[in-house]
């Protein structure tokens, strides 16, 4: 019977959770329709939102290819708020060594474009904390894709 109600109440709060990420969910898609309506927007199977800012060139990003970016990440808030991070890296997209919603985001950018990435706690850090990054945390990244090495 103990066991029935943790697992309860562990389900509760994993609705609750995903509850949370939906909402973050329709607060980037509103935002984004209202601010960049004319703006290049694509959007990836899981909802991950990618707002081109600046239109690169070349063949575009695929899975199993390694990326060099820069970045800076701020928490989401109606748009960027606070900066928690910023920094240059070399990844594989794919490889899961990046959090979902950055990995994702980049499939399709070519090289020099610049856009914002915003997505939900559920393609973030989800339910962990991390470094200045608190729990259930929607983020938005400024990333300009500089190489993508095949």
């Amino acid at each position: 019977m103990f066991i029935l109600c943790l697992a309860a109440i562990a389900a509760c709060t994993m609705d609750d959770k995903l509850n949370t990420c939906v909402k973050q969910e329709e607060s980037i898609e509103s935002y984004i329709s209202k601010k960049f309506a004319d703006s290049t927007v694509v959007v990836t199977e899981h909802g991950i939102s990618r707002i081109v800012m600046v239109h690169g060139g070349g063949a575009a990003a695929q899975k199993g290819d390694s990326v060099m970016f820069s970045y800076k990440g701020y928490f989401f808030s109606n748009g960027p708020g606070t900066q928690f991070a910023e920094g240059r890296i070399k990844e594989r997209l794919g490889d899961r060594h990046m959090i979902d919603g950055l990995d994702e985001g980049m499939v399709g950018m070519m090289r020099g474009e610049e856009a914002y990435i915003a997505f939900s706690a559920r393609y973030g850090f989800f339910d962990k904390s991390t470094g200045a990054v608190n729990p259930m945390t929607p983020l938005i990244y400024y990333v300009t894709l500089e190489n993508i090495y095949r």
